[in-house]
């Protein structure tokens, strides 16, 4: 029952974190007798502590594996229904253009994280986490990101001072940020990044 129930809802080779599995005629000490049997029979895979994943191999490597990003994501990020979380700092810059570095430690704020700052690991990939400096939502996610992106540029970019400020304005166009949507993260804004902003016309693209 357990097998089907989690193949319906996760399927194979993906991120099932135990502390989420909320079945009513089972209890907390009766599901992790069970996953620990399914683990001896090799139904399931144990890949962190809480973190399991039906196991099913590919063709092309003739063996199952679960992606430690899909991990992230799912954990400090965002699920079907819900975003807490986003990348930042060298990752990020690399995702939109800034930079062609592929950084060692991948950087990410999220609600999940309490802390100023802490590393932890995610399989083999080592995490940079840091809480948030105000809650993130579903809606202002993407802001609070290229907000970010802002105030670190000068430390990431590879480009000119023009490029990287064309860049910026362009994603602001892309995201379609709007000025309702800056005012309702006011309180994240560093003195330095609503500089930029206004010097840089990045302010300017914002629609009104």
């Amino acid at each position: 029952m357990l097998k089907n129930y989690l193949k319906e809802t996760y399927g194979y080779n993906e991120p099932i974190f135990i502390r989420d599995i909320q079945l009513e005629d089972m209890t907390d000490n009766a599901l992790r007798q069970y996953i620990k049997r399914m683990v001896k029979a090799g139904e399931i895979v144990r890949f962190d502590t809480g973190t399991y994943y039906l196991p099913k191999a590919s063709r092309l490597l003739n063996k199952s594996y679960l992606d430690p990003m899909k991990v992230i994501i799912r954990k400090y990020i965002k699920s079907d229904s819900d975003t807490y979380g986003y990348f930042t700092g060298a990752f990020y810059a690399n995702q939109i253009g800034l930079s062609t570095q592929i950084p060692a430690i991948i950087e990410v704020v999220s609600n999940r994280e309490a802390t100023k700052g802490r590393n932890i690991k995610i399989g083999s990939q080592e995490i940079r986490l840091k809480r948030p400096a105000i809650p993130i939502t579903p809606s202002n996610a993407d802001l609070l990101q290229f907000l970010d992106a802002i105030l670190q540029c000068e430390k990431y970019s590879e480009l000119s001072a023009a490029d990287t400020k064309a860049l910026l304005q362009k994603n602001v166009k892309q995201n379609g940020f709007t000025r309702k949507q800056l005012e309702q993260v006011i309180k994240a804004l560093t003195g330095s990044t609503a500089k930029k902003l206004i010097d840089w016309g990045i302010i300017y693209e914002f629609t009104s």
